[in-house]
């Protein structure tokens, strides 16, 4: 199978979710390309960031609805259920025929950091794949630029300068750098209307030319 047959197969994956979860699974995919691009990435490694971003949150399927949508911080139990999503979304990798491993890692370890303190197996710099690397740091400047329904979206400069401040703990400071980079090409874009829709109406435009390539 081809990746194009591939990525066309788990878009249709992705449309079946709800709004909220494919609309983000969307945007982190396309500002993770975005950065990408910055970092020259190519061949089957784009290709990772790509499927891994689309996939990354597949396993919030299976929590608790009251846990995703609870209006405010979770305690510790729900956290310890909240972070089982890595794990059973690469459990639920096996639904997209033919998918690399090397995806399935890129779900797993969406949600490690560059010091170690992430989970589920508290790797470190390095021994994070690359591309979950990358979907990590988008994943984050997407929930910070998103509005939750216990708090209103942050604007942008200020996303920008938490990772910067960052960069070498929870994200890969190239990584950073690069995020940083691809946000800025799109600065003009999204100051001419609000943030989510800004990114909504943009996302969907380098979707669109990305399918048309």
């Amino acid at each position: 199978m081809g990746d194009r047959c591939l990525r066309c197969r788990t878009l249709e994956l992705i449309d079946s979710f709800d709004d909220h979860l494919a609309g983000h699974s969307r945007r982190v995919t396309m500002l993770a390309m975005a950065a990408g691009e910055q970092l020259r990435l190519a061949g089957e490694m784009r290709r990772d960031v790509e499927l891994g971003g689309l996939l990354h949150d597949i396993g919030k399927l299976v929590i608790p609805a009251q846990i995703l949508a609870k209006a405010g911080p979770l305690d510790e139990h729900e956290q310890q259920v909240m972070r089982t999503h890595v794990t059973e979304g690469e459990k639920l990798c096996a639904s997209v025929e033919a998918l690399p491993t090397s995806v399935k890692r890129v779900v797993r370890a969406s949600h490690e950091r560059w010091d170690g303190d992430g989970y589920p197996d508290r790797l470190r710099g390095e021994e994070i794949p690359l591309a979950a690397r990358v979907v990590s740091c988008a994943d984050a400047f997407d929930a910070m630029t998103s509005s939750r329904s216990y708090r209103a979206a942050l604007p942008m400069d200020l996303a920008v300068g938490i990772v910067r401040e960052e960069a070498g703990r929870q994200f890969d400071p190239t990584i950073a750098e690069a995020l940083v980079a691809a946000v800025d090409a799109w600065e003009y874009e999204l100051a001419a209307e609000p943030l989510t829709s800004a990114f909504d109406d943009t996302l969907r435009r380098l979707q669109r030319e990305q399918v048309r390539a």
